[in-house]
């Protein structure tokens, strides 16, 4: 992963909704150079409730909400915040990628699981 790729990937979303880093700022109460900061890679990503301002000022389609969260998550490690709640409250969640851990599982084995989640 670009260490920069949440940034460039907010940049491209604002300047497809026509918005200026300062009219971005102003809308969820930050300063234009944190904007900059963000999209030039000096900031980390934002997290929590600075993150779901900028999707709700943004107002990306559901594909590029999830990309976003996804790649803020991804620089800073951690479980997309969107789904972090419903994977904490969910012990089994947890027990299977142990357990896919230990067996040495792949990614391919993850999208079969999909899969089956999607035709049920």
């Amino acid at each position: 992963m670009n260490d920069n790729e949440f940034g460039i990937y907010l940049k491209s979303i604002r300047e497809s909704k026509g918005l200026t880093q300062e009219q971005l700022g102003d809308a969820v109460g930050k300063k234009k150079m944190t904007i900059s900061l963000i999209e030039n890679g000096k900031n980390a990503p934002p997290q929590d409730v600075f993150l779901d301002q900028l999707i709700e000022i943004l107002n990306p389609s559901r594909n590029e909400e999830i990309k976003l969260r996804d790649l803020a998550a991804l620089a800073r490690k951690c479980i997309p915040s969107d789904i972090a709640e419903y994977f904490i409250q969910n012990k089994n969640i947890r027990t299977t990628i142990r357990t896919a851990m230990e067996k040495g599982k792949s990614d391919d084995f993850w999208r079969k699981i999909q899969q089956s989640i999607i035709d049920d």
